[in-house]
């Protein structure tokens, strides 16, 4: 199998020697598949390849994206912490109300 890089997502080019793998599909979901892999000019091979590629890659996208939110919440929930207790520190230990525009 030989890979080529386009649009940040690995395309594969098929070769006879590639194993094969039988799968039992719906018929409404081959017929959309033909209809896709005739309107993008794919086999459908090609075009099923393409879209579990897609999936892969959006896949571990949307984890990438979730580690670098954690991080953002952990460094927003440091900022209010501090905030917090240099309030303590400046009110003599007496808690009030947060600001909204903290949060």
């Amino acid at each position: 199998m030989r890979h080529l890089r386009k649009e940040k997502v690995l395309r594969v080019a098929m070769t006879r020697g590639d194993p094969h793998f039988r799968l039992r599909i719906p018929e409404d979901l081959k017929r959309e598949i033909e209809t896709a892999a005739r309107a993008n000019s794919r086999t459908i091979t090609s075009e099923v390849v393409y879209r579990l590629e897609q999936s892969f890659a959006r896949s571990s996208t949307y984890q990438g994206g979730l580690v670098e939110e954690i991080e953002a919440i952990r460094v927003r929930l440091a900022y209010v912490q501090d905030l917090l207790q240099k309030q303590e520190l400046s009110t003599g230990g007496q808690k009030i109300g947060m600001p909204k525009s903290t949060l």
